[in-house]
């Protein structure tokens, strides 16, 4: 329809006419352009959205594990400590005592799945199309800082590996057999006892508990051992800080 009076205007040489049908048909152009960019935007931001939606869910799932590995090591911590009271030859810890707290320090959970794994559903793209600045940094942060709750590489120290050759097998059996890792139920996170009460034999106690103390080797390995853990705590309390900031900002952002 328009070139057809395009060419009808030329035949006329109405050059006047033949300027705005062009105007109409660039116009026209830009319009459906812009649209069509406009379209395109709305439907990835749509997209963006989404992503952010599934995003806040497994944040919070991560979360809830880095909190489980807190309270598990806040545990092997304490028994560390009575460990390194008993190589002290602190009174108030038995022989009985001291072997548990020597075994109990050596416990690491398992790895679980890194929260940085779903980062992967936050590419650069969806950062752009994010009209928060802030929000685009904290999400930068969390892709190039994934979280690793275990670390579990860290935590297999020398002291975890030849503590576990100076306890007699028999006494490590019993332990584990009443103070092992325990879960509520199949899908609950595994805990330790905070108190582990095993009177083994006074001899066999008394002689297992006096080579232990010997091996002031492993009572340096603990130390060692003790301080990975913390660094691990205060790791966790950083990326539950720094994830907690990111969900708020996120559902803020949604709202």
């Amino acid at each position: 329809m328009i070139f057809r009076r395009v060419k009808a205007h030329i035949a006329k040489e109405d050059w006047f006419a033949v300027f705005i049908d062009f105007i109409i048909v660039v116009f026209g152009v830009f319009i459906g352009i812009q649209v069509a960019n406009w379209n395109d935007s709305r439907t990835a931001r749509a997209e963006t959205d989404r992503t952010l939606e599934i995003l806040v869910p497994n944040i919070e799932n991560f979360t809830g594990s880095a909190e489980d590995f807190k309270a598990y090591y806040a545990v092997t911590k304490a028994y560390g400590k009575t460990a390194l009271s008993g190589w002290a030859n602190d009174d108030a810890v038995p022989d009985s005592a001291f072997l548990v707290a020597a075994y109990q320090a050596s416990q690491i959970i398992g790895s679980v799945a890194e929260a940085g794994i779903y980062a992967e559903l936050i590419g650069a793209e969806n950062i752009r199309n994010i009209r928060d600045l802030d929000l685009q940094r904290r999400l930068q942060s969390y892709i190039t800082n994934p979280s690793n709750v275990s670390r579990e590489e860290e935590l297999d120290t020398p002291y975890r590996q030849n503590v576990r050759r100076a306890i007699p097998f028999a006494i490590q059996e019993k332990i584990r057999a009443k103070c092992g890792d325990q879960r509520d139920d199949p899908l609950g996170a595994l805990t330790l006892p905070v108190e582990c009460d095993i009177d083994f034999p006074e001899e066999v106690a008394r002689t297992a508990a006096a080579d232990l103390r010997a091996r002031t080797d492993l009572r340096d390995d603990l130390q060692w051992h003790m301080a990975s853990v913390q660094s691990l705590l205060s790791s966790l309390d950083t990326e539950l800080d720094r994830n907690e900031a990111l969900v708020a900002a996120i559902k803020a952002y949604l709202q």
